[in-house]
C-alpha cells in the first residue's frame, strides 16, 4: 500500500470535476472546505478515525475505511491541509518525493529542518554541476557597456526607476549578446530594485508576456505568489487579443501551478462567458496534453 497522495484544494477540485463533469465545481470546493473545518474542529468518523477530507467532501463524513471499504489508502488522494503533521509511513519514492515537494513549498525559507524532522539527511556530496557553472559565471560577470553599468548601479543603489532604467533593462533583456550572467545573479539575490523595474515596466504594459515571464522567473527566489497571481489576473482581464490571452492564461496556469495554484480553474469563475471563457475551458480540458506544461520555462 502506498498511502495517499497528497494534493492541494485547487488539484482536487479539478481531478473530481474530470470524471464528474455534470458536477458543481463551486459545490466541490464549498464541500471540501466544510469537511477540513471539520476534521479541524475535532470531528471524527462514527468509528473513531480521523476523517478523510476529500472523501468525506463527497460522500459524507467518514475516515477512510468506513468510506471505501478498504483497510489503508492505495494512492487516493487526501487534501494536502487535512495533513496532521509531514510524517506519514509510505514505502512508495513517488509518495516520498510529493512529501518533500509539498515542505519545499509550505516552508520555504526552513526547509531543510523540516526535512530533517521526517529522518532525511542534507547531502551535498552530489554537487549541482549546472548551478555551480552559473555561480562561476555570475561571480566573474562585470558589465561591458554603458548601458549595462548604468542597470548594474541602479541594481546596487536603487532610487526612482526612471524611463532611462527602465529602457536599460529591456534593452539588455533582448540584446543578442546579452550579459545573462551579469544580470541572472540579481534575480536569483531577489533583488528589491530588479523587481522594482519590473512592476514599473508591468505599470505601463500590463499585459507584457516577457515582463510577466521575467517576474515569475524572480518569484522563483522571492516568497511572492500572491503578487505574481495578481499581476497575471490583471493582465487576462485587460489583455483584448484572444491569441495573447491564450498565451497569457496559459503561462499564468505553469507559472503558478507547481506552488499550488490552478489559474485555469480561478480564470473559468472569472470568464464565466464569451470567447475568454471558451479559451480558458479549452486550454483546461487539453493543459495536460502540453509536454512540459508543468515546468517553467527558465
Amino acid at each position: 500500500m502506498s498511502g495517499f497522495v497528497f494534493v492541494c484544494l485547487n488539484q482536487f477540485v479539478k481531478q473530481y470535476l474530470r470524471s464528474h463533469k455534470d458536477v458543481d465545481g463551486d459545490e466541490v470546493r464549498t464541500a471540501v472546505e466544510d469537511a477540513l473545518a471539520a476534521r479541524r474542529q475535532g470531528v471524527r468518523c462514527a468509528c473513531g478515525k480521523p476523517l478523510w477530507v476529500a472523501g468525506s467532501a463527497v460522500a459524507g463524513y467518514g475516515c477512510f475505511t468506513c468510506i471505501t471499504g478498504s483497510a489503508e489508502p492505495d494512492g487516493d488522494p487526501e487534501i494536502d491541509a487535512a495533513c496532521d503533521g509531514f510524517s506519514f509511513k509510505a514505502d512508495d519514492s513517488d509518495v516520498r518525493i510529493a512529501q518533500v515537494i509539498e515542505i519545499i513549498k509550505k516552508h520555504p525559507h526552513d526547509y531543510r529542518e523540516r526535512l530533517e524532522e521526517i529522518g532525511l539527511e542534507w547531502q551535498d556530496d552530489e554537487p549541482d554541476l549546472l548551478y555551480d557553472e552559473e555561480a562561476k559565471e555570475e561571480h566573474v560577470a562585470v558589465p561591458e557597456t554603458e548601458s549595462q553599468r548604468r542597470l548594474v548601479s541602479f541594481l546596487d543603489t536603487g532610487g526612482p526607476v526612471t524611463r532611462q532604467v527602465l529602457d536599460a533593462y529591456l534593452e539588455e533583456r533582448y540584446s543578442e549578446t546579452s550579459n545573462l550572467p551579469l544580470i541572472r545573479k540579481f534575480f536569483k539575490q531577489a533583488n528589491p530594485n530588479l523587481k522594482a523595474i519590473l512592476l514599473k515596466g508591468l505599470a505601463a504594459d500590463p499585459t507584457d508576456l516577457d515582463l510577466l515571464d521575467d517576474l515569475s522567473y524572480f518569484s522563483e527566489f522571492d516568497n511572492m505568489l500572491g503578487e505574481l497571481i495578481h499581476f497575471y489576473t490583471d493582465a487576462c482581464l485587460k489583455e483584448t487579443d484572444i491569441e495573447r490571452f491564450s498565451l497569457l492564461a496559459q503561462d499564468f496556469y505553469m507559472n503558478t501551478y507547481d506552488q499550488g495554484y490552478d489559474a485555469l480553474h480561478e480564470l473559468v469563475t472569472i470568464f464565466q462567458s464569451g470567447t475568454k471563457s471558451a479559451v480558458v475551458r479549452q486550454l483546461s480540458e487539453t493543459i495536460d496534453d502540453y509536454e512540459g506544461a508543468e515546468d517553467i520555462p527558465f
